[in-house]
């Protein structure tokens, strides 16, 4: 199914669906969607700002240069699903759990992943700064590349986590460490 340029805003639904979909500028701003089906979906510039999709499935999906600002996934099953280009500043992705995702070149500024699963997702270019990431899993998780200036996170949850030098020596200084050269 191939939806282009519909204004479904404010739009609410249970247990909704969009299987081998492609939705271009799609409008789902403020869409109340609890338990969304995304299964083998592509998402491009859609407006995605407000929505709330409690409980949330994404599987092989893709969006693409969305607007994500305070999007609420709490919640969601994303797996195999990649953010690129996407404005998700402020967005919540509390108590989530990501399997094989990818963020690339995103603002998740201010955004939220408290007590998410995020083992083995990737951040690749995306700015975290404010960032809220207490008591989320974060084994594997690969950070290089990404700004994470200001992040919340306890140091216990970066347990496992993947950082180049100049983020550990940030995150060193979150601990109260002075890193000398």
């Amino acid at each position: 199914m191939a939806l282009e340029g519909l204004d479904l805003s404010g739009q609410a639904a249970t247990l909704a669906a969009f299987t081998r979909s492609r939705l271009t500028r799609v409008n789902l701003s403020g869409s109340r969607l609890s338990r969304l089906d995304l299964t083998e979906a592509r998402l491009e510039a859609c407006d995605l700002a407000n929505a709330a999709w409690p409980k949330a499935h994404l599987g092989r999906t893709r969006l693409e240069g969305c607007r994500m600002v305070g999007l609420d996934l709490s919640g969601a099953l994303i797996r195999n699903t990649v953010f690129e280009a996407c404005n998700g500043s402020f967005a919540h992705f509390r108590g989530a759990t990501f399997k094989a995702v990818r963020f690339q070149g995103c603002n998740l500024n201010g955004c939220s992943f408290q007590e998410a699963d995020l083992r083995g997702a990737v951040f690749q270019d995306c700015e975290l700064g404010e960032a809220q990431l207490s008591f989320a899993r974060m084994e594997g998780t690969d950070f290089r590349g990404s700004g994470l200036t200001g992040i919340r996170v306890r140091i216990e949850d970066l347990k496992g986590a993947i950082v180049e030098p100049a983020q550990a020596a940030y995150l060193a200084g979150l601990m109260g460490l002075k890193v000398m050269f």
